[in-house]
Formats: structure tokens, sequence, C-alpha cells
């Protein structure tokens, strides 16, 4: 505790939890039976070394004569644990789902990590398993041995800071599966194993039949099946779901239990071919039956009764396992009588989309397509007769010739006769076309690695698209799984500071084919195929609705025609929108302007300085994101961005006195500005200032050199780069020839007149008097020079012939002029 001049304490606390919460184990459950490859919730069965963790931080504030600490203490969890399986044995696991986490596979350094592995669970498959070692070690008053369940087991399992445990489900992959890469089990072996396993079969003692032709159809239709057997059931119900389901019966017989198939057509398929027997085993007649009046009966369904639309319910291994639902219709049957549909069938034990369509398809023809049945009775002759066996009916009453049907029940009545059902055998309609379906995966969890992202281009924009701030560009994309990525910054590549979020992929990839500085075409390949690019209108491009980046160049383009995956070929380029164009080699960058480029706006102090970025990934669901040390370092070193080039330069006034004056618009951030003086394609003179405006004077024109037209290029510098120049031409013309003269003499004198010059920097007039046809004004000197625009000549000799020439002249010197053409005019007597 703190006095008056000194600091104190304080402490925090979450309540600490003293006990496992258990939510995953429960009493007396049955032991899974699992084949083939599914998803099964485990099941605790030990737990023990409950452990809470503290976690203190402190935290000082304070001035002068002491502080306050303030300390905070919380907890994480941690327990050793079983979770029970199955009781078969098992191959491997696969996917774990940890709540609603799906944890796959992961390599990283080359090295593969199972789900499992990343969770530090040991697994038990089932197969005489030893003791776990942890319980010999730590408990070993309770290290029982559990030699053929198979679990998984971890020591110090991290809860993080929940006493309860996560629910976890595993895909289990049995040891009875058809291969080793086709996961999913022959039903053939499912039911075989199901019931003469010597430890947990239904049946060891009953005697099955041979199971070949049984196995050899479901095999060639591709009817595998991924029971997961979770509640007590009879047995016999699970078997004549999974014989029906893959359009087979179950036939007592005394050789023991058989399974034949209604498949009446050959398939092949996995290196099987399965051919149907469809040879009758009897011919029967008026001979064999017993019923003397009506020896064949004949019942068939009314067609509004016949179900044209089935539906089954399975699991889907491409959607975490999560219940869908697969159908199949007659839409012929349902245009003509109406939709009948039958209630769902639940056949949990399909995991592929496409074999749970082809079992649908199955269901349906066996019921739409098959609706004869026929009864008779036969005496015991024919005791040898079981379901399953075809025989054919010749009953002329019903016109029925050698007809084969196939026998569905035989029952003995009272008078030992057999009552035998049977329905038609209709070649074609117990067969089906297996064909792949597109199922909707639904929600994935977001468990799917995102990847690395792929090289970024990282870049300084053109003030001048930037109004005058000083941003830095970034494009990036990654591939299938990406969503996007977070965007982290560091000066010295130790600490990172996130900056910005990226959502979507940009579009940027390289430059296929060289290019010059004008052409107008060219072709780019981008580095995802999954990104468009779109063409747009000239006015488009003039806005910069199609701008990119090619190098160091600016453009616009109008048509973008795809030419192959991620190719495009952009026509109708307006060149260098901020520089002047250049030439490009094959394999530049290109980059597309648009919203999914990352901005972020940096301080003009780090100009010059390397900052390096990182990018983590994430997924589409935003649920798996890649860490700061999983990712690599991209270094760039500022520049600050060309600046915004020079506007509205414009000559300020027209050339007055003894120099001419250019402004400008001040440019954003612009740190000075660079003018240029040209003429007659040379440069006479540049120079720097901080003005928007500059004035050149005459004595400067004279040093440099006296021309009638310049061009000023001007042009901005900021964070030690120049902006691309602006350039006006102005011209200053010698004033033009003087029109209106008029000339009057008397006997010693001549007067002279013109009209006024328009030049706006007039200076004076001068005129030119000789008594020599033809002079040149530029080798002799002027007989008058000022300012009004008339002038009187005297003192001259009489019948004399004088010849005149005037011109106007500027403040701009020049050696010669724009002079009249030779007047002549004689005095008088």
């Amino acid at each position: 505790m703190g006095g008056v001049f000194g600091g104190g304490t304080i402490s925090t606390s979450d309540t600490r939890i003293n006990s496992m919460r258990v939510q995953t184990s429960a009493y007396g459950l049955p032991q899974y039976l699992v084949y083939g490859k599914n998803r099964i919730a485990a099941n605790m069965f030990w737990y023990g070394d409950f452990k809470a963790i503290a976690h203190t931080t402190t935290q000082k504030a304070g001035g002068k004569g002491g502080g306050v600490k303030t300390k905070n203490t919380t907890y994480t969890y941690s327990a050793s644990i079983m979770l029970g399986l199955c009781a078969n044995k098992v191959r491997k696991i696969g996917l774990v789902w940890k709540d609603k986490e799906q944890i796959i596979a992961k390599t990283e350094s080359g090295i593969t990590q199972e789900p499992i592995d990343q969770l530090n669970f040991e697994f038990f498959n089932g197969d005489h398993n030893a003791a776990w070692g942890y319980l010999q070690t730590y408990h070993p008053d309770q290290a029982l041995n559990y030699p053929f369940t198979a679990y998984v087991a971890a020591s110090n399992y991290d809860m993080g800071d929940s006493a309860s445990l996560s629910n976890h489900n595993f895909e289990v992959v049995s040891e009875i599966t058809f291969s080793d890469s086709i996961h999913d089990a022959n039903p053939a072996d499912v039911i075989e194993d199901f019931m003469q396993n010597p430890r947990y079969g239904a049946a060891p003692n009953i005697n099955i039949d041979d199971l070949t032709e049984f196995r050899s159809y479901c095999t060639a239709a591709n009817l595998l099946i991924s029971p997961a057997i979770t509640e007590q059931r009879p047995a016999y119900e699970i078997i004549n779901e999974i014989v029906e389901a893959v359009n087979c019966a179950v036939v007592p017989s005394v050789d023991g239990l058989k399974i034949k198939s209604y498949g009446d057509a050959v398939l092949s398929n996995h290196g099987v071919t399965y051919t149907p027997d469809l040879t009758a085993v009897a011919h029967l007649t008026d001979d064999d039956f017993m019923d003397e009046d009506e020896p064949v009966r004949v019942k068939r369904s009314r067609d509004t009764d016949a179900y044209n639309h089935v539906q089954i319910e399975y699991i889907n291994r491409n959607n975490q396992y999560n219940t869908e639902t697969v159908e199949a219709k007659d839409q012929a049957n349902i245009e003509m009588y109406g939709l009948r549909t039958e209630d769902s069938v639940k056949y949990d034990f399909f995991c592929e989309p496409k074999i749970a369509r082809h079992a649908a398809q199955l269901r349906l023809q066996r019921q739409l397509y098959v609706r004869n049945q026929y009864e008779f009775r036969l005496g015991w002759n024919h005791c040898l007769l079981e379901p399953m066996d075809i025989v054919t009916l010749t009953d002329p009453s019903l016109g029925l010739n050698q007809f084969p049907v196939r026998i569905l029940e035989i029952e003995e009545d009272e008078d030992g006769y057999l009552n035998i059902t049977a329905e038609e055998l209709a070649i074609g309609t117990r067969s089906a076309i297996e064909y792949d379906l597109q199922s909707a995966n639904g929600y994935q969890g977001g468990s799917e690695e995102p990847g690395d992202v792929y090289a970024p281009v990282i870049f300084e924009p053109p003030l001048d698209l930037t109004n005058g701030e000083n941003q830095v560009y970034v494009a990036v994309a990654g591939g299938l799984n990406w969503g996007g990525c977070n965007v982290w910054a560091s000066y010295d590549n130790q600490t990172y500071e996130a900056i910005g979020t990226i959502y979507g992929s940009a579009r940027y990839g390289n430059l296929v084919q060289a290019i010059t500085a004008t052409d107008t075409a060219l072709q780019v390949q981008l580095n995802t195929t999954n990104n468009q690019m779109y063409s747009g209108t000239q006015v488009d491009a003039a806005a910069d609705a199609t701008l990119f980046k090619i190098g160091n160049e600016y453009a616009n383009y109008v048509d973008a025609t795809l030419l192959g995956s991620g190719l495009y070929q952009l026509s109708g380029v307006i060149r260098g929108r901020y520089a002047d164009p250049l030439a490009h080699a094959a394999g530049e960058h290109f980059v597309r302007l648009d919203r999914a480029i990352f901005t972020y706006q940096m301080n003009r102090s780090l100009i010059g300085k390397t900052i390096y970025l990182k990018f983590t990934s994430f997924n589409g669901l935003q649920a798996k994101e890649q860490t700061l040390d999983e990712v690599a370092a991209y270094s760039y070193t500022l520049n600050g961005g060309q600046p915004s080039g020079v506007a509205g330069l414009s000559l300020q006034s027209a050339f007055v006195g003894t120099s001419f004056k250019v402004q400008w618009q001040q440019v954003s951030g612009a740190a000075k500005y660079i003018v240029q003086i040209w003429a007659n394609g040379q440069k006479l003179r540049e120079v720097e200032t901080t003005n928007t405006d500059y004035s050149y004077s005459l004595e400067e024109a004279e040093t440099d050199g006296i021309w009638r037209a310049y061009t000023i290029r001007v042009a901005s510098v900021a964070n030690a780069q120049t902006s691309t120049f602006a350039e006006l031409n102005i011209s200053n013309p010698i004033p033009t020839m003087l029109d209106n003269i008029y000339v009057a003499a008397t006997g010693d004198s001549i007067s002279i007149n013109w009209g006024a010059s328009t030049a706006p920097d007039l200076k004076d007039y001068q005129v030119w008097l000789s008594t020599t046809s033809g002079f040149n004004p530029e080798t002799i000197l002027a007989s008058w020079t000022g300012t009004t625009t008339s002038h009187t000549f005297t003192g001259l000799q009489s019948t004399t012939n004088y010849y005149l020439r005037v011109c106007a002249r500027d403040k701009w010197r020049e050696t010669s002029w724009n002079y009249s053409n030779q007047i002549s005019v004689t005095t008088s007597e």
C-alpha cells in the first residue's frame, strides 16, 4: 500500500476454475463401427492432470514521487485426455474438427503435419494396442489396456482459457476400404465383417453363401459405401437397408445367407466386369400351376400411384459430411401424370454425391418402371426355387409365352403349396448410367490453407494521381483458397505493425511481348485466371477509367480481348498518361489500377528510407490466417512518387516593355519549379524558382540571343523527383508593315503620315528619306524617329525626286523591321 509520496499496487485476477467441465463424454454409449471413411464424434473416456496455468502481467503508471502498479492474472487450462473412436481397426485419421474449425494437413518446410499431429494427439488404431505410455509413467494404477478400441490421446492438452474440452470430430478411415486410394468400402466386405467378425459380429456363427456376385456387382456399379454405425439397431435392419440401397436383395437359403443383384446389364468399373445371369431356371406352364381356373394372376399398380420423384438423404464428404439430399425424377412421367414425390429415404452410408445420385436413379426406375406382379401356386416339386430366381410363365389365357419374371417371395400355404409372387423382368430397368453430380459444397468451415500471396508489385504512383499526397500502392493476389490478406509494415524487418487489409485479388501480371513507344496495342498475362479484364470506351480511357501501369509508364486502353487463360490483348491504348511514352521489354510488370489496389499514405520524412512489407493471407471465410513468421518480407525504398505536372501555364500579359511574364498554378507538394527557355530548338536558359511565375527580360534575351518566338517549359520538383514539363509557345512578332501611308510635297518640304501600329509594346516609328531609289534602310540611318504618326521634312531642294520608307518598331530589339514599300515623291518649283 502506498502513502503520499509512494506508489501502490492494484491486483486483479480472473476466477480460477479448479476442475474440468466435461461436455464430450457419455456413459453407456455403444462402441461405434466404422467402415470406409466417415466422420464420427469422439467420446472422452478418461481424463486427468487438470491444470490451471496463471499468466500475470504488470503495468506501471505514475509520475514524480512514485507510481501505481497494476497486476492482472488470467488463466489457461490443460488436461490429459483419451478420446474413443470406434471398436474396429482404423487405418488412419484424416480431417479433424475442433468445434467449428476444420483442421487439414499442413506442409511447412517440406514436412507434412497431419491434423492429429497439429493437435499433439497420439493415435491408437485398435489393433492390439499397448497401454498409453503417459498413463504407464504418471498413473500406472490407471494404465488400462484397450487393445481393440481405436482412440486418440493427448497429454497436457491445451484448452485455452476455457476449462471445457472442445467438441472433437474425426474423419476415420477404416481398415476395410475398397483400396488404398478409394476409401469407401464394398458393401459385401462391410456385411461380411459386420456379421462374422469374431469380436463384434452380429452373428459370427451364421453361414454366409458366396458373395462373389454381390461383390462384383457393387464394384462394377461403383455402389460403394462408408457406414458409421453409431447407435444400437437390429442387425437385419442395417443389412436390409444397405442391400436395398445398392439394388440387391437378401435371399434366405439352405446354403446360407445369399445376396443377389437386380442388375440386368453388363457393367465395368475398377477393373471388374459384372455380367448378369438372366437365364431362367424353370419354364412354368399350366402343367405346373396348381390353380386351374386362374393359374396366373396379374396385379399392376396404377400410374397415379407410382412415384416419379425420389429423394435420398446422404452425407456429403465434400461438404464436411453434412446431410444433403439428392433426387431423381422422370420429367416425362411428371408432365403426363403430375409430380408424385416419395418421402426422403435416409442412406447415410453414401458419402459421395455421384454414388448417391446413382442409387436414387436405380430406386426411381425400380418403382416407376417395374409395375406388374404375377402370383401363382406351384407344387413341392419346385421347392428348390428361391427368391431372385428367374423363371418363365406360359399362360395362353393371359397371352404369356415363356414370359420371364423374377421371383420376389415364396410362402407355403396350409395345403402345402408354394404361393409365389414374381415381378416382370423388364431388361434395362434395373441398371442406370452413372454420371458425375455437381453438388454444392455448402459451408466449408473456412479451414482451407489460404497459401502465400503471389509476389506483389509495390510502387509509388505519380502525385498527379493522388492529389499531391505521398502514397504507396500495392498489387497483390493469391491462389484458389485466397480470400485476401492483412498488410504489415516495418522499418527494421523486426517489429511489424498492421497497416491495412486487402480483400480480393488485384489484376496484375507481365507484358508478353516487347512494345515500342508508339505501339497502341499490347498483350498481357495476368497471374490470376479468375480475374477478368473488361473493355471500355474512348470516354472511359480519356477519364482514366481503364488506367494501367506498365513498367514506369501509365496508360489507358479501350478494348480488352481474352486470348487464353489470363491472356489479354489490350488495344486502343492511349500512351504516356503522366510522362512521355517509353519502349518496354517483355516481362515488365503490368498492373491494372482499380479499387483492388491497396493504398497507404506515408509520411514524407520516410522518403529515401527502406520499408519492409509482409502479407498474411487468409482464406475466403477469413477463418484461417497465416502468421507473420510464415510469410516472406518484401523490401521497398521510398522515393516520394513522381510529382504532379504544372497546370495553367500561360502568358500573364502580352510583351510589355523589355520583358514578358509567364504564370502557372501551384502544385500541391512541390518544393520548387524548374523553368526552361527554348528557342529555335535550343535550350537558352534554365532557372529554379519557388514562385508560380517567371519574367524573362530583354537583358537576358540579349545574353541568350534575341528571338521572336520562345517555348517556355515548366516542371515541378518534389521529393527529389521532377515532374513532366508543361510547355507554352509564345511569340512577339515584329510590328506589321504600316499601311494607309500618305505623302504630300511643296517646293522645299515633304509631309508623310500613316495609320497607327497595333503592336502592344510599340516603341516608336522611323522614316527614311533619300534621293537614291531602291536604297536599303538597314544600311543608312533613319531620317526621323518619333512616336507620332506623321512628320514633315523641310529645307529640301525644289524639283527633286525623293524616296521614302517607314516602319514601326517595338521594344524587343531587332536589326531589321517590316519596312513599307518605297514611296517616291517630287518637290515643286
